[in-house]
């Protein structure tokens, strides 16, 4: 008789660059393969972390890097950011991101941000790379950005997805995959539960955004901080939340982050076919 293979993962969105945790990049690592975790998908935020980004992707081949910036650090900005992150781009197996639109400060530069991000969107076009999308309260504004555009011509994600049910189909129109995070698997994430169930099975992505929201389980790490190794964790919860049996939804997301993804994952990364 022989046993059940091991589910097999990919984490689509973390910052593995994190000063709170690169220290403990190899126990890390090591700790996500032995939950099954086979590629972290790892996103710089501003031009200062895009060379910590790419060590880390060529040091272990789990990890697969995406160079953009975040809608929180425009501030940081050189004037040839564009330059810099399409030449890097270019010349790595890599996606965007994270980029994208947060309005959740009143006094953002909404315009800014809409030009930054049009711009991730445009690279992401020109040389076909997948993208790793962030959206808070900002949704009118990025369904208006994504009609102007068309639909991605390589897939892309929309990262620890806090829209809204109605959202969903649109967006999927647009060539996303939405991914949730340990968002979902809080006790009041009716809002969150809500649109996961109205996600196609083949749109489903699953991420921990490690280090930050660390995922609703019992007996939490007590120093607080997620890791890609928790990802299992969250996909148990999104599976009862979503009323399908966990391997379904785990092989599920595991292709999907494959057809996001697939191109620029190493070959002994990606898993096996579930």
């Amino acid at each position: 008789m022989t046993s059940e293979p091991m589910l097999q993962y990919v984490d689509v969105h973390c910052h593995l660059h994190d000063p709170r945790i690169i220290e403990d990049i190899p126990g890390i690592v090591q700790r996500a393969e032995a939950a099954g975790v086979t590629c972290m998908v790892t996103c710089a935020t501003m031009e200062e972390n895009f060379e910590a980004t790419a060590v880390l992707a060529r040091q272990y081949p789990a990890i697969v890097p995406c160079y953009g910036i975040h809608p929180w650090f425009l501030d940081s900005l050189s004037p040839d950011w564009q330059q810099t992150l399409g030449d890097r781009v270019a010349a790595e197996a890599c996606g965007i991101g994270e980029t994208g639109l947060d309005f959740m400060d009143k006094n953002a530069d909404r315009d800014r941000q809409m030009e930054v991000f049009a711009g991730h969107l445009a690279l992401a076009r020109e040389l076909e790379r997948p993208i790793n999308i962030h959206v808070r309260k900002a949704w009118d504004s990025f369904v208006q950005i994504l009609k102007k555009t068309g639909p991605l011509k390589t897939p892309g994600l929309v990262h620890s997805f806090s829209g809204s049910a109605e959202l969903v189909k649109v967006l999927e129109r647009y060539h996303l995959y939405l991914s949730f995070s340990g968002s979902v698997t809080r006790p009041g994430a009716k809002k969150v539960v809500k649109a996961l169930n109205a996600v196609s099975m083949d749109r489903i992505l699953l991420e921990t955004d490690s280090p930050d929201i660390y995922p609703s389980v019992p007996d939490p790490d007590p120093h607080g901080l997620n890791e890609p190794r928790n990802l299992p964790a969250i996909a148990r919860i999104a599976a009862a939340r979503a009323g399908v049996p966990v391997p379904a939804l785990v092989r599920s997301a595991h292709a999907n982050a494959l057809a996001v993804f697939g191109p620029i994952i190493p070959a002994d990364a990606a898993g096996q076919k579930q």
